[in-house]
């Protein structure tokens, strides 16, 4: 059987650990950096949300995708589906979180209501009909309800569906479950099983989406029955873009009921693409838009990839399970389990998470860590390149007449002019090059804020009475969190990007230069480890970040609208509280549109005041570190030592033949330390492909 992604994530994450104990072991980096790079790895998690309607599959696909086996029974009432988190323990366990005292009087208080109250809010009466469910399922707990309210409990993970299930003891008060287990592949990862976008327990609902407002990845499930319907619709363009996620991956599970009806999978797929593009037409949403334009929904089958997974001995028990295996083999042809996984079609599935995962993941655990080892390693080796090449040409310097000796420096003296034009056109060229990036990423952040700032003022014109100011604010915050979160990180990634490939083929072209210029004026000495060296080090500093808002406020970076702030000012005034507690009505229309107004004024002036500039300024610092590093490496401590040698050996008079033998001593003993070193990247190399 295949492993798992997150099977894939820790063994990656293993031989990270193994790796920087080899780069110890070999003291390439020091205690300290071993350490940053270990705890870089343990304090990481990796999120995933799954959401959808209640009945999609999603309980189904977390057996299949973490298990491989029936461990979440799936949620049949909206009492049942409480939300489940799945990460690793050190002991297999569940611990339950129940209802608090307030959160179970506003069940009751909501059972008392009648389905007539609901007046044809589906939704509501949703909410009712569950609420009634919870209270009389709670009966059996008798008096002792109390006693669990607003606790947790530790059980046993056989004990879940005491928890979760139609007829689980404590399944009327659970609000939420998180399942411990022992599986190593669940080590720094999160699965949030959510109830659905449709819950109608409020207080369960904004704990879901206090989850996938921090997920790495969202995974929207879609039944293929009825593949994205209003609700669905709902989910992704409301709840989700509150949630404030651009990492959206959408699935159309159960696949095989179509396809039985004669749909192809390019049917499937373009009926969801082409509903899924049409409302985001509708919703007028750019950034939801964006997001979705090039979304690829993926039809599979949870079903029959846990099927795939579970023993045959198991499936012979069951007779859902019998009636199941049956089904697919007779659709689709199926012989065995193998057959079965493949016309799951779950490895797309699985693909397409890998790939968000590791965009997300990359950069913050194993490509700066990677860097560090690779720049400990390559400049262990430029070091010992420059003695070897230092003493083969003191050797040879010391073999030859003072009238060569005296050419030679004369032509390097050449090569040292040549060079140092060269450098200051590249400084020239990188000033360009990283200029230019400033002035396009402070016309793209610029234009990101007017897009959020108008996205704000559209919101403000649905702002119809003051009774509305929480809705409001939950508006105002998601277009905020949105830009903050998802828009700029994007812009800035995309800013890197580009600027390091911009820079790398600048600096590239100045090193392909510099070796036409040594070959022709020095064509005695072999410069190309030596230029190898510099140019690794180098490209390792342009591979760091080079924008960056890591220097900006934590909480409200780019000096943004603090949106509660606002709404008090402009909201309250000397209308004051009053106005938020059912006083509106008497407010007239004149005032709530001069309030409109002070606010629309102060959008318009947050707008007016960013300035993008100080945070893409820092670029110059990046700019001034890889000049300095050129310079050092190539002028200051390989081309002036190399005419001081030549002046040290004609200004001399001394036996030269010592000299000789100490630098044919030391070349000897280099080449020795090279192919340890040699051996030593080799190795490292070779784990390195692991990761």
């Amino acid at each position: 059987m295949n492993k798992n992604i997150f099977e894939e994530l820790q063994e990656k994450k293993q031989a990270l650990v193994v790796l920087a104990k080899k780069a110890a072991d070999f003291e390439w980096i020091n205690s300290v950096r071993q350490k940053e790079i270990l705890d870089n790895i343990d304090n990481d998690v990796l999120t995933i949300g799954v959401i959808g309607q209640m009945k999609c599959g999603k309980s189904t696909f977390i057996n299949s995708f973490i298990f491989g086996d029936d461990i979440l029974p799936a949620a049949t009432t909206p009492m049942t589906a409480a939300l489940s988190v799945i990460t690793y323990g050190e002991s297999e366990k569940i611990v339950a979180e129940f209802y608090s005292n307030n959160e179970w009087e506003e069940q009751k208080l909501m059972a008392s209501h009648s389905l007539d109250e609901a007046g044809g809010d589906l939704l509501k009466e949703s909410k009712i009909k569950a609420a009634k469910e919870f209270v009389e399922k709670s009966k059996d707990l008798g008096s002792s309800i109390n006693s669990y309210l607003g606790t947790q409990k530790e059980d046993a993970i056989e004990k879940l569906i005491d928890y979760v299930g139609a007829d689980g003891k404590y399944t009327p008060i659970t609000k939420s479950v998180t399942i411990y287990s022992t599986e190593e592949y669940l080590k720094g990862v999160k699965i949030v099983d959510t109830p659905g976008f449709n819950d109608p327990v409020v207080s369960r609902e904004e704990r879901t989406k206090d989850f996938l407002r921090n997920a790495d990845v969202v995974l929207l499930m879609l039944y293929a029955g009825r593949p994205f319907d209003a609700t669905d619709r709902e989910i992704l363009f409301k709840n989700v873009r509150e949630c404030g996620t651009g990492k959206v991956i959408v699935a159309i599970n159960k696949y095989d009921i179509p396809y039985e009806n004669g749909d192809s999978i390019d049917d499937i797929k373009e009926y969801v693409t082409s509903e899924i593009q049409k409302a985001s037409r509708e919703s007028g949403d750019s950034t939801m838009t964006d997001i979705l334009h090039n979304l690829d929904p993926i039809p599979l089958s949870a079903e029959m990839a846990l099927l795939s997974q579970l023993p045959m001995s198991k499936i012979a028990k069951d007779e859902a399970y019998q009636h199941a295996w049956k089904r697919s083999c007779d659709i689709f042809g199926i012989s065995n389990q193998s057959h079965m996984r493949e016309e799951s079609r779950i490895e797309n599935l699985t693909s397409a998470v890998k790939k968000l995962i590791e965009t997300e993941k990359e950069e913050i655990i194993f490509k700066k860590s990677l860097n560090v080892i690779d720049a400990a390693g390559n400049k262990k080796k430029a070091d010992i390149d420059k003695i070897i090449f230092t003493s083969k040409g003191l050797f040879d310097n010391l073999s030859i007449p003072d009238d060569e000796l005296i050419e030679k420096k004369e032509k390097l003296d050449r090569a040292d002019r040549r060079l140092r034009r060269k450098f200051d056109l590249l400084e020239g060229d990188l000033n360009l090059v990283f200029s230019e990036m400033i002035w396009k990423g402070t016309i793209e952040l610029e234009d990101d804020v007017s897009k959020a700032c108008s996205d704000m003022k559209k919101e403000l014109d649905d702002w119809k009475t003051f009774s509305k100011d929480k809705k409001l604010k939950t508006k105002l915050e998601r277009i905020e969190r949105r830009l903050i979160k998802e828009t700029i990180k994007r812009r800035v990634r995309n800013l890197n990007d580009e600027t390091k490939r911009k820079v790398k083929s600048t600096v590239d072209g100045f090193f392909r230069e510099t070796m036409d210029i040594l070959r022709k004026f020095s064509p005695d000495l072999d410069y190309r480890d030596v230029i190898k060296g510099i140019t690794q080090k180098i490209d390792l500093n342009i591979d760091k970040s080079v924008f960056s808002i890591e220097n900006t406020d934590k909480e409200n970076p780019f000096g943004w609208i603090d949106v509660a702030y606002v709404l008090t000012t402009v909201a309250g005034g000397a209308i004051g509280a009053a106005a938020l507690c059912g006083a509106e009505t008497l407010i007239t229309g004149y005032t709530h549109n001069k309030k409109k107004q002070t606010f629309e004024e102060e959008i318009n002036a947050r707008n007016d005041n960013f300035n993008p500039k100080p945070y893409l300024e820092i670029i110059n610092n990046h700019r001034d570190k890889i000049l300095k590093d050129i310079n050092e490496s190539l002028m200051i401590e390989l081309i002036n030592p190399m005419k001081g040698q030549i002046d040290e050996i004609l200004s001399e008079t001394t036996d030269k033949e010592a000299k000789k033998r100490k630098a044919q001593n030391d070349l000897e003993a280099a080449k020795k330390e090279m192919e340890i070193i040699v051996s030593q990247i080799e190795e490292i190399n070779a784990m390195r492909r692991l990761i």
